[in-house]
């Protein structure tokens, strides 16, 4: 019986080190992403803003992407 619990214990430490392996691969990963889309946004604002007339929408997109990239 001691030897089942010894067992249990050792695989219930290398579950818990799995998931945290795991974790940290899902926060690399969510970090890659935000990057990813922090680039996307530069690249839509630098090219809307280099644009001389803007409809409407495109102002308020280039506002917006100006908000989310400067303001924080």
């Amino acid at each position: 019986m001691e030897k089942e619990s010894v067992e249990f214990k050792q695989f219930k430490v290398q579950e818990i080190e799995q998931l945290k392996e795991l974790t940290l691969v899902q926060q690399e990963k969510n970090k890659l992403m935000k990057e990813k889309t922090e680039v996307k946004k530069m690249k839509m604002y630098l090219k809307l803003s280099s644009e001389e007339h803007l409809d409407d929408r495109k102002k308020e997109l280039l506002e917006k992407l100006e908000r989310e990239l400067f303001e924080n």
